[in-house]
């Protein structure tokens, strides 16, 4: 096999791998989203009489807050341990930066992927923003159902 043939099957593995982490990514996303709402789901009456009604609400929306901040964070970082794994970027450091760049959509700019895994970029950027919409219609609903029960 010759040199151009390595790095194109090189290229075509990382990107299948991409793929698959991004599907665990939704998975994992996704599971903590239940994870959350089975939770409030069943200890709504548990909080209500340990913490009373009013500060129910607000610890309920702060911890979910926190809950999906760590959870943000950690898809960044998974990115970038791939991003590091597959030799991309020389650092774990570089990784991290350039995916929480890309999946939050700022898109600086001053770090790009080398020309046979620039597609990389728009997946990671596409999957940050479906994740963000998840949480953010999560976080949604979720104040609207303290309002609603006046927590």
């Amino acid at each position: 096999m010759t040199d151009s043939e390595n790095k194109a099957h090189r290229a075509i593995r990382t990107h299948l791998t991409a793929l698959l982490l991004t599907l665990a990514l939704f998975y994992l996303h996704a599971h903590v989203l239940f994870d959350i709402a089975g939770f409030l789901v069943r200890s709504k009456d548990w909080l209500v009489e340990e913490l009373g009604p009013h500060r129910t609400g607000k610890m309920v929306i702060l911890g979910c807050f926190i809950t999906l901040f760590a959870l943000h964070v950690a898809e960044a970082a998974l990115w970038a341990l791939f991003l590091r794994w597959r030799q991309i970027f020389a650092s774990a450091a570089d990784g991290f930066y350039f995916a929480a760049v890309t999946i939050t959509t700022l898109g600086y700019g001053d770090m790009v992927l080398p020309p046979p895994f620039r597609q990389l970029g728009p997946l990671i950027a596409i999957s940050g923003v479906l994740m963000f919409g998840c949480s953010t219609a999560f976080l949604f609903l979720l104040m609207q159902q303290v309002w609603l029960l006046q927590l």
